[in-house]
C-alpha cells in the first residue's frame, strides 16, 4: 500500500486529494503514510506532506525538498478546513448566501441543481467544487489536481424597450436639457449561464434553443479536467526547468570553484618558486659581497707588502709609505669577513621576501597592473657592508653572484 501510494502521488503530479473519506479509508492512508516513512520509500530529495489525518479532506503532497512552496501548501492545507465541498451542504450555503450566485428567485432552484450536479460529477472524477466559509477567495471555485478555477452561475439578461412612467414623461417635458433616459432595460431572462475562469480564459455554457445548461455539465467537467491537466503539465515543466537551472548553476559554480582553486594553486606554486629565487639571490648577493671583501683585503695586504719592500729602498719616503700601509691594512681588516664575521652572521639566511622582491620573478600576467619597476630585493648591500667610497676590481665579466 505504501509503494502504491507513492506511485499514485507521482502519477497525480505530486498531490493527492481524497474528498471527505470514511474512517476506514482514512486509517488505510494513515498506515500507508507511516509505512512510506519507515521503509524509506519517499524518493530522495523529496518530502511527504499531509493534512486531514483525523477529519475533513485528506490531502497528500510529494514536494521537492530543495524548492519547497510553503505558501501554496499552506493555502491548500488551510482551505481544506475552510472549504465546503459536499454537494448538499454547498447548495444549502448558496441558498442562504446569495452573494455567490447571481440569479433571481425564479431560477434559484435550477441554479442550485446545476451546482449540485456539477459537484457530484466532479467528485466522481476526484475533483470538487468548493466555496470558502470566510469568503477567501470569494465565490465558487472548481478544484482539480491542486489547481482552482473560478465558477459563476448567472442568469442572462434580455434588453427590452424602456417603458416611460408618467413621472419620467413629465420630467422630459419640464427639463429638456437633461440627459436622455435609457431606451432599453435589462430584465432577467430565465436562462442560466455557467462561466469558467476569468478574463481572456473565460469560457461559458448557457441555455439555448436546443438544450439546457444541465445538458452541458459533462462538457464543463471535461474542460475543467483539460485545464487542470494543462496547468499540471505546465507546473511540472516549470519545476523541471527550475531543477535544471539549479543543477546547471550548481555545475557552473563547481567548475568556477575548481578553476579558481587551480589558479590559486598555480599562483601559490609560482609565488613559492619566486620566494626561493629571491632567497637564492639574497644569499648570492650577501656571500658574493663577503667574498669580494675577502679578496679585496688579500690584495690590499699583498700590496702593502710590496709597499714595505719599496720603503726599504726609499728611506726618504719611508714614513709616508708607512702611513699609507697602516691605513690600508686597517681598511683590509674592515673589509675582510674573516676579521669582521658579522657581515655573514648578522645577515638572515632564510629571509621572507617582500612583495617587491617577489614581483620581479612573477610572470607578466601575475604581476597585476603595476607598471613601475620594483625595488631591488631587500638584503645586505655592498654600501651597507663597506660604507667607504672604496671600489676594487677590474671591469669585466660579472662575478658569479651578480649574474
Amino acid at each position: 500500500m505504501a509503494a502504491e501510494l507513492i506511485r499514485r502521488l507521482q502519477d497525480e503530479g505530486g498531490t493527492l486529494h481524497v474528498r471527505d473519506p470514511d474512517e476506514a479509508t482514512r486509517a488505510l492512508h494513515r498506515r500507508a503514510l507511516d509505512a512510506a516513512k519507515r521503509q524509506g520509500l519517499i524518493p530522495e530529495g523529496f518530502r511527504l506532506l499531509h493534512t486531514g489525518r483525523d477529519r475533513g479532506d485528506l490531502i497528500l503532497r510529494l514536494e521537492d525538498a530543495a524548492h519547497p512552496d510553503e505558501t501554496d501548501w499552506n493555502r491548500i492545507r488551510l482551505s481544506a478546513r475552510d472549504l465546503i465541498t459536499d454537494p448538499h451542504e454547498l447548495a444549502d450555503w448558496l441558498r442562504e448566501d446569495r452573494r455567490s450566485i447571481d440569479v433571481t428567485d425564479a431560477t434559484i432552484g435550477r441554479a442550485l441543481e446545476v451546482v449540485r450536479a456539477l459537484a457530484e460529477d466532479l467528485l466522481k472524477r476526484g475533483h470538487c467544487i468548493g466555496i470558502s466559509r470566510r469568503g477567501k477567495p470569494r465565490g465558487l471555485q472548481a478544484h482539480a489536481r491542486g489547481h482552482q478555477y473560478a465558477l459563476n452561475i448567472k442568469e442572462e439578461l434580455d434588453r427590452v424597450p424602456h417603458v416611460y412612467t408618467d413621472e419620467e414623461l413629465r420630467s422630459r417635458k419640464l427639463y429638456t436639457w437633461q440627459r436622455v433616459t435609457p431606451e432599453c432595460d435589462e430584465v432577467p431572462s430565465g436562462r442560466l449561464r455557467l462561466e469558467l475562469g476569468e478574463g481572456r480564459g473565460l469560457q461559458c455554457w448557457a441555455d439555448d434553443k436546443r438544450s439546457r445548461l444541465e445538458d452541458k455539465i459533462r462538457a464543463a467537467v471535461k474542460e475543467i479536467e483539460r485545464r487542470a491537466e494543462a496547468d499540471q503539465q505546465a507546473r511540472l515543466a516549470r519545476e523541471k526547468a527550475e531543477r535544471e537551472r539549479a543543477e546547471k548553476w550548481r555545475r557552473q559554480e563547481e567548475e568556477r570553484h575548481r578553476r579558481e582553486a587551480e589558479r590559486q594553486a598555480a599562483r601559490d606554486k609560482e609565488r613559492a618558486q619566486a620566494a626561493d629565487q629571491a632567497r637564492e639571490e639574497h644569499r648570492r648577493r650577501v656571500f658574493g659581497q663577503a667574498l669580494e671583501g675577502w679578496a679585496c683585503a688579500a690584495e690590499i695586504r699583498e700590496f702593502c707588502l710590496g709597499l714595505e719592500a719599496l720603503a726599504a729602498i726609499l728611506p726618504a719616503q719611508e714614513a709616508t709609505i708607512a702611513q699609507w700601509v697602516t691605513w690600508a691594512r686597517a681598511q683590509a681588516d674592515h673589509m675582510d669577513p674573516l676579521h669582521t664575521p658579522s657581515v655573514l652572521t648578522e645577515a638572515n639566511f632564510d629571509i621572507e621576501p617582500t612583495p617587491e622582491a617577489l614581483h620581479r620573478y612573477l610572470r607578466e600576467e601575475s604581476r597585476g597592473e603595476r607598471e613601475s619597476r620594483p625595488e631591488e630585493p631587500v638584503g645586505v648591500r655592498y654600501d651597507d657592508l663597506y660604507p667607504s667610497a672604496w671600489r676594487w676590481g677590474r671591469p669585466g665579466r660579472s662575478q658569479w653572484w651578480r649574474r
